[in-house]
């Protein structure tokens, strides 16, 4: 199922240099971003959400510091653009994790966007709640990667969702430990970026795949997912090698 999320369409600007005290104090990717993406940013952040294969303490710090140098981290003491949370370690309710409470995490938040790594089981319910609340579509992309959650909920409830060949159509439990060899931290980066220009629509269906290659860039080929049992080709969910 593929969902379509429209920006307001703003005419560019040119972009607003920092001073040389700013530019040392504002990380890379923010140093040089114009008027109306300022202003689309001011008060949002984009929800970074680190599941399974991706939850060990060297990624989540390796990723914690690049996230800190590209676009701030957002914590209770910083105010950085990025907010992260690891499943299960932030999803503990008594001695037990609990993805359901993704949704009470960002009911109220105001999102430029979600990225999920490595999604636990339940997690399109989550997704789905938000969907609801807000009238059945979020106002911001969820980019969904190497989901480990039920699939055609993951397809319902992301822009996209993004998977490798050797795991598609595979049970979960069946490939935690068989992650692809990608620059996860490239990968997350390059998703984030897309979520800060608020002039540029997600497209959905035909022009979506351009897009999503965009995101992974020119060493993989991504093509569209092909459910093995239907025969039917998916618009929102793809695979690479």
């Amino acid at each position: 199922m593929a969902l379509s999320f429209t920006f307001a369409s703003c005419k560019k600007e040119k972009e607003v240099p920092v001073t040389e005290t700013e530019t040392q104090q504002t990380p890379n990717k923010l140093r040089y971003i114009d008027a109306n993406t300022q202003q689309y940013l001011e008060g949002r952040h984009v929800f970074l959400l680190l599941g399974y294969g991706y939850n060990d303490e060297s990624f989540v710090e390796k990723t914690k510091a690049e996230i800190t140098e590209k676009f701030g981290l957002k914590t209770e003491e910083d105010d950085g653009l990025v907010e992260i949370a690891v499943f299960p370690n932030d999803f503990l309710k008594g001695s037990s994790a609990r993805i359901s409470l993704l949704y009470s995490m960002l009911e109220e938040e105001n999102l430029a966007g979600i990225v999920i790594l490595g999604a636990p089981e339940a997690t399109n319910a989550s997704l789905a709640r938000l969907q609801d609340k807000n009238d059945g579509s979020y106002p911001y992309p969820v980019f969904s990667l190497f989901p480990q959650d039920d699939m055609l909920g993951t397809e319902a409830t992301a822009t996209f969702v993004l998977d490798y060949a050797q795991k598609a159509g595979l049970l979960a439990d069946e490939e935690v430990e068989n992650q692809p060899d990608f620059d996860a931290d490239t990968l997350i980066a390059n998703s984030i970026q897309t979520m800060l220009n608020p002039r540029e629509p997600i497209p959905a269906t035909e022009d979506l795949l351009a897009f999503v290659q965009k995101i992974v860039g020119p060493n993989r080929t991504i093509t569209r997912y092909i459910d093995t049992e239907s025969g039917l080709q998916s618009q929102n969910h793809f695979i690479f090698e």
